[in-house]
Formats: C-alpha cells, sequence, structure tokens
C-alpha cells in the first residue's frame, strides 16, 4: 500500500511539475492593408497600415489564439473552423475580435470595402499559425488603471432631445486593462490592450486607418524594437466615444458622405465614402490633417499608459492554468414598427424573433477574458467586474458568436431615444441580467 501510495505521489509531483513549467506564448501579425489601386475613390487616403494579429497560448495541456483585426471581423464561423483545422486548437478556445474602426475597408459597410472578408479569414489563419510556431516560454502579467479619453454619447441635450454627443456624467468604464507575456528575457512577446471607446475619427471621411488602436499598437511595438505584437480590443463600447470625436474643431470644412436614401442598403457606398469635388479637397485635407493629430495623441495615450501599467502595475504569473468556456444565451426579440427615422421617436414594436448572443470566458490562470459577440453598454461590463468572483476581470465585446442584435443597452438606459437603442432587437429588461448571468455562470466553470 506504501508503495502504491509513494507512486501516485510521485507521478502527481512530476505531472505538477511538468505543467508548472508549460506556459509558452507566440504572437505574430499579417498585414491587410489594402492597395492604392484598391480604393473606392481618387481622394480617398490610406492612413498607416491594417494588421490581423494573433496572440498563441499554451499551459503545457491547453492551447488558446487570441485573434484582434483592425476593423471588424463579425463573421467569425468560418475563418475559427479554419484555425482549428490548422493548428488543433478547440474551437471554444479561439477568441477573434475587431478593433472596430470605422472608415472605408475596415467596417464592413461597403461591398467594395478591401480587405475582404476572404482575405481576413486567410490573415487570421495565417497570424495563428505563425504565433503557434513562435510560442516560447512565458510568463503573464495582469494589470490596469484609469484613463480618461471616453465619454458616454447617449445625451439629453439643452434642446430635450437625444443626441450623439457628449454626456459627461453618463457612466463609462475609464479602465485601460492590459496582459502582458514577457519571455525568458523580460521583453514582452505579446501586450493585449482593452479600452471601451469607439474609433469613429474617420468615419465618413474616406480615410483608410486603424484609428487610435492601430496608433496604440504601433507605439507599443516601437518601443520594444519590433520584437513584440500588441494587440487591441474593445471593452464595452455601444455608448463610448473619445471626446472631441463630434467636436466642430474635426468637422467644419469636412466633406461628409453623400447622404443616401433612408431606404438604401447598407451596403451604398454613399453610406461610405464621400465625393469630394476638386475645389474642397484642400479644406478636407485640413480637416483629415487635424483628426490625424488628435488620433495620433489617443494612439500615444492609450500606448503609453499601457507601457506605464507594464512598468509599474504588474505582477507576473509562470504556471497559469488555461481554461475556456462558452456559450449562446438567448433573449425575446422585438421588430420596430416605423423603421424611418433614426431617434427622439418611439417607433412602436412588434414580437420578433429570439435574438441569440455568444458568450465567452478564457482563463489563463487568475484572469479571466469574458467575451461578448456584440456592442454593449458600458453598465453592462461594469456590472460584469462588479459581480465577478475573479479581480482580474476583462470584458472583451464584438467577439465570437452570433452578433443578431445590434446594440445591446444597459437597463438604465432603455428609455433612451438613441439610435442605439430604438435600433436593438432584444425587449427591454432582459440583455443586463442574460449578460450577467452568463459571464457569472461561465467564469464558474473554468475556476
Amino acid at each position: 500500500m506504501k508503495r502504491i501510495l509513494s507512486l501516485i505521489l510521485s507521478l502527481g509531483l512530476a505531472v505538477s511539475a511538468a505543467y508548472a513549467q508549460q506556459l509558452v506564448a507566440g504572437a505574430a501579425k499579417v498585414d491587410v492593408t489594402p492597395s492604392v489601386s484598391e480604393l473606392v475613390r481618387d481622394t480617398d487616403i490610406i492612413r498607416g497600415t491594417l494588421n490581423v494579429r494573433a496572440l498563441y497560448l499554451s499551459d503545457g495541456i491547453t492551447p488558446a489564439v487570441i485573434i484582434t483585426v483592425d476593423g471588424d471581423l463579425r463573421q467569425t464561423e468560418e475563418p475559427i473552423r479554419r484555425i482549428h483545422a490548422a493548428t488543433g486548437i478547440p474551437k471554444e478556445n479561439i477568441i477573434i475580435s475587431g478593433t472596430h474602426s470605422h472608415s472605408p475597408g475596415t467596417n464592413g459597410i461597403s461591398p467594395d470595402s478591401k480587405p475582404t472578408y476572404a482575405q481576413l479569414f486567410d490573415a487570421a489563419e495565417k497570424a495563428a499559425v505563425q504565433a503557434k510556431a513562435a510560442a516560447r516560454p512565458a510568463r503573464v502579467g495582469y494589470g490596469k488603471r484609469p484613463l480618461d479619453l471616453n465619454v458616454n454619447r447617449d445625451n439629453y441635450n439643452e434642446h430635450q432631445e437625444w443626441s450623439q454627443t457628449p454626456n459627461w456624467t453618463g457612466a463609462s468604464d475609464k479602465d485601460l486593462t492590459v496582459i502582458s507575456f514577457l519571455d525568458k528575457e523580460d521583453v514582452p512577446i505579446a501586450v493585449y490592450m482593452n479600452y471601451g471607446m469607439h474609433p469613429v475619427n474617420f468615419f465618413m471621411s474616406g480615410v483608410v486607418s486603424a484609428d487610435f488602436p492601430g496608433d496604440a499598437c504601433d507605439l507599443v511595438e516601437k518601443v520594444f524594437g519590433g520584437k513584440t505584437v500588441a494587440l487591441f480590443c474593445q471593452n464595452a463600447s455601444g455608448d463610448q466615444n473619445p471626446k472631441l470625436a463630434y467636436s466642430d474643431i474635426f468637422r467644419e470644412g469636412q466633406v461628409k458622405g453623400v447622404k443616401a436614401d433612408r431606404h438604401a442598403t447598407r451596403g451604398s457606398l454613399d453610406l461610405n465614402t464621400p465625393t469630394v469635388a476638386a475645389d474642397q479637397v484642400a479644406a478636407h485635407k485640413a480637416v483629415i490633417d487635424r483628426k490625424d493629430e488628435y488620433v495620433r495623441m489617443l494612439g500615444n495615450a492609450v500606448g503609453f499608459k499601457a507601457l506605464e501599467i507594464m512598468l509599474y502595475d504588474m505582477q507576473y504569473e509562470e504556471n497559469p492554468v488555461v481554461r475556456a468556456a462558452e456559450e449562446i444565451i438567448t433573449f425575446p426579440g422585438r421588430e420596430r414598427i416605423d423603421k424611418e427615422g433614426r431617434e427622439n421617436y418611439d417607433p412602436g414594436y412588434k414580437d420578433g424573433p429570439d435574438v441569440h448572443l455568444g458568450m465567452g470566458v478564457l482563463r489563463i490562470g487568475d484572469i479571466h477574458i469574458v467575451t461578448v459577440s456584440a456592442e454593449i453598454y458600458s453598465e453592462i461590463a461594469l456590472h460584469i467586474k462588479k459581480a465577478s468572483p475573479a479581480a482580474k476581470t476583462m470584458v472583451v465585446t464584438i467577439a465570437d458568436g452570433p452578433f443578431e442584435s445590434g446594440y445591446i443597452y444597459s437597463d438604465n438606459a432603455a428609455n433612451h431615444l438613441t439610435f442605439q437603442v430604438i435600433g436593438s432587437r432584444i425587449k427591454p429588461g432582459y440583455a443586463e441580467k442574460g449578460i450577467v448571468e452568463s459571464a457569472l455562470r461561465l467564469i464558474q466553470k473554468v475556476r
């Protein structure tokens, strides 16, 4: 009996020792910037590069990969299938999310947008394979600090109208959260940054850009001499904009997109890119130059704050357990009766098809990454973090799963007559409770 117990104990210690030494991480990025010849209009501009980035990690037993796309990639079923086939990573251990930059070629509005979904699928698979091949021993750290760049955009203004303007007293999650993976030389393999703020600075401006998330990633990668891959993901940003996003400073003189017929399809080019007449080019470019400086400031603020967090706030773990879980949750749906207006009226509703939403959790040691497949309001993410039993909880939105709901408003915003709320397909009183309960259920499952 003693011999058997000794063998069992020895085996357990051997497995634990091997397990504890197995954290590895690797990262890669693939450039998907369109060429000048692929631009929709002659006056369109390419600002910087567009990239698909990947972070691979494994604890020696369970592998996972995190993919970020400059722009949106809401059709994730195909790339997840391909990444699983190419790497063997379980599908529930794959996170794909968009940075949500609002510019031609990145938001999927135009059927002529580049890169195409097919190109993004190829890039996601390629980046995942390269990241896995680059995996090496690592340790992981987590930290967060407040960063006051965003503002709630559901505002009841002085004209007693709901508008997409700064609501200075509205809810905002100000935390910039960072997960860092260091190699044995203390060089970051990957830096995963999370903040809730719409990258709308170049929307309908004819500028192809990764906006401030791209600038933030470029800065961090430059600081570490190109040895690091920096990834950006959106926290809850459904009701969050940069503070100066709609300031007249950045609108005066800008040529706006041609106003489309309200019955036009979302694929209309007029919703995406402006036509700039020859006599307007100089004034339009001047506005773009001003926006460029603002976006560079936002990106630098995020990037430098991430570096500050890495330097002063991180405690690293060498042997984290990696676990993942996911589920689809369902809400009762509604459909607008009057579909003509944008906001500031009650369109009336009728019962609609159920709305499905993808939820997931990736655990890395005591870090828990909650994923939601939609644009949720900031109060929902704050609710998840407050209720979570894990102190280190990150919320990633516009991630894997069905995207059927449009914006998902918080309970406190159910009476707002903004376009986000009145366009949502979920009936009031269900979404926030369902999302929080699902997050807690999945966190408990991986713990």
